[in-house]
């Protein structure tokens, strides 16, 4: 059994333990940051102009703020989410692997686009080299879909001339013959390029056999008519092109309420209104995507067994609340030790305060024992037989219905009342018998 002092010492312990997980919960929650950073890309690019779509719905709910990164592109992305620098960023599939981060929703598809001057002589990705063509900056997703297909079709990047530049140059910069741009068909910057009526796109050559050497790579076509030119629609024909998905990644350990609010923008009814490319793609049967490392809430999100849904986000909410509930716990248990201790300690008091009595009682029978021993008047001797008595109920008055039945002061003063009762029977007794004796003796001198 725990001791009395060790009790009341846990009762404290688990008190003081759930004040100090209360401050570091209150810590946790007050580190946890209302801005949401997301990664982009170039400015004047779809990746950025999306994320301002984004950031408009997220920051109309009310929960967080948004802080657009412009960045260098999808590699540049992985890395400002590796470390740590962003929550969410815009990746496209094959450019940069998603290892060690999580997959929060697909977004849409990347075309890749073979830009060039209607000057040019290019007529296909073999023609590249010896020509000036921007093949995009470094970190940027362009940049690595670009090489990967150079390195597929054996030519070297150093063959291409100012293949480092971003692709708007192309207005600026007339040496420059033309750019290989893998991107969403709403890009601003590529769309502003078009409309200048000074380009064309080119087929990509072997799109269906390279996909096969890519899994993440499909063959797919630009349909005529996609973009505005000053002289008139492009392109005029179906290209043959290669496309990928573009996806929103997370840095690993991201909240899940946080992952929430962006679900919550990424299929409002504005956002799909203002970017209609958007895929309608669960990424828990796609073929890809399914293997892929994926945001805990977004698991949930799109897991087709919605019936598990209110227990995932209950453990969900269990586990990002834990030290508050062991808090919780503590301070219960820690108050439920001190209402005992209370009620022990009043307990105590009330007993302590019953011997109190009993004391007393205990020394008034004392002290009538030794009174009635000097005492020599029957009528005095009655009296304090029934001082006595007296005594004796007080003291069982007492210890009824408070646990003092067993006390040794208590047995104790029923035993001295006990005593006192009895010599001072035995001194009635006698003094009647000597009276009557008195009596007989009187009666007998008179005869």
């Amino acid at each position: 059994m725990i001791s009395f002092r060790a009790r009341w010492w846990l009762s404290w312990l688990l008190v003081a333990l759930a004040a100090i997980l209360v401050i570091y919960w209150s810590v946790q929650q007050a580190n946890q940051t209302r801005v949401i950073r997301i990664a982009t890309a170039s400015a004047g690019g779809y990746y950025y102009e999306y994320g301002s779509l984004l950031k408009d719905i997220i920051e109309q709910q009310g929960d967080y703020d948004v802080e657009l990164l412009v960045t260098a592109g999808s590699v540049d992305n992985r890395g400002r989410l590796l470390e740590g620098e962003a929550d969410l960023a815009i990746i496209m599939i094959g450019s940069a692997t998603l290892h060690n981060l999580e997959l929060v929703a697909p977004l849409w598809h990347d075309q890749m686009h073979l830009v060039v001057r209607n000057s040019s002589d290019i007529q296909s990705l073999m023609d590249l080299p010896g020509h000036n063509v921007a093949l995009g900056s470094e970190g940027s997703g362009y940049r690595a879909q670009s090489m990967m297909m150079l390195d597929h079709l054996g030519i070297d990047p150093e063959q291409v001339g100012m293949n480092d530049l971003y692709f708007t140059q192309l207005l600026e910069n007339e040496e420059l013959e033309g750019a290989i741009v893998t991107t969403g068909m709403l890009n601003p910057d590529l769309r502003s390029v078009l409309m200048s009526g000074e380009f064309r796109l080119v087929p990509i050559d072997f799109a269906e056999g390279y996909a096969l050497n890519q899994s993440q790579i499909n063959p797919t076509q630009i349909p005529a008519g996609t973009y505005s030119s000053a002289r008139g629609p492009l392109p005029q024909n179906n290209v043959e092109t290669i496309g990928t998905l573009a996806v929103m990644a997370a840095r690993s350990g991201l909240p899940d309420k946080v992952v929430h609010a962006v679900h919550e923008a990424l299929f409002s009814e504005s956002l799909r209104r203002d970017a209609p490319t958007m895929v309608d793609i669960n990424p828990l049967e796609d073929r890809l995507l399914q293997y892929m490392p994926m945001h805990p809430a977004s698991a949930r999100y799109y897991n087709p067994y919605a019936g598990f849904d209110e227990l995932s986000r209950s453990l969900s909410w269990l586990s990002d609340n834990r030290w508050l509930l062991l808090a919780l716990i503590a301070a219960i248990g820690g108050g439920i030790l001190q209402i005992k201790q209370l009620q022990r300690l009043k307990q105590q008091k009330k007993r302590n305060n019953l011997e109190t009595g009993l004391e007393k009682i205990f020394r008034e029978a004392v002290e009538l024992e030794k009174s009635q021993k000097e005492a020599k008047d029957m009528r005095l001797l009655y009296r304090y037989l029934n001082e006595a008595l007296n005594l004796k109920h007080q003291a069982v008055a007492l210890a009824q219905g408070n646990h003092l039945s067993d006390s040794v002061l208590f047995l104790s003063t029923l035993q001295q009342c006990a005593d006192v009762l009895r010599q001072i029977e035995w001194r009635l007794a006698g003094l009647q018998v000597n009276e009557m004796a008195g009596r007989q003796a009187e009666a007998a001198t008179h005869s």
